[in-house]
């Protein structure tokens, strides 16, 4: 029940359904083998190893900001994702998708893993 003067608070961020589809740990590795530049492969099946132990259908981070294998931002990467065809996060959780995006991300910072960096991690 809402009562007169109650707070109603709304978000304008988009409910993300996790899909039914599993994907097989090799399906997902050959997904990023297929994706990625031989010269980087490694570091990109390392990178969506760390960010979602190669479950394309994570959604982390604070308020769920961070979706599919690459853990890719979608609200801080909205504007240039739909360059490459991404207009809502829920296509970010499939794993091919989330594979050209990320390869797109690490094409836009000038061939760099910057936007996956940790303290520990920096090829």
């Amino acid at each position: 029940m809402i009562l007169v003067g109650a707070q109603v608070c709304t978000s304008d961020q988009p409910v993300i359904v996790i899909p039914d589809t599993v994907y097989k740990r090799k399906d997902v590795v050959a997904i990023i083998r297929e994706v990625w530049p031989d010269e980087h492969e490694e570091n990109a099946l390392f990178v969506a190893q760390r960010e979602s132990k190669l479950n394309p259908n994570v959604v982390g981070g604070v308020n769920d900001c961070c979706v599919g294998l690459f853990q890719i931002y979608y609200s801080v990467h909205r504007s240039w994702l739909s360059n490459v065809g991404v207009t809502e996060p829920a296509q970010l959780l499939d794993p091919r998708i989330n594979a050209q995006a990320a390869l797109a991300l690490f094409k836009r910072n000038g061939n760099s893993w910057k936007p996956w960096w940790t303290k520990s991690w920096r090829p």
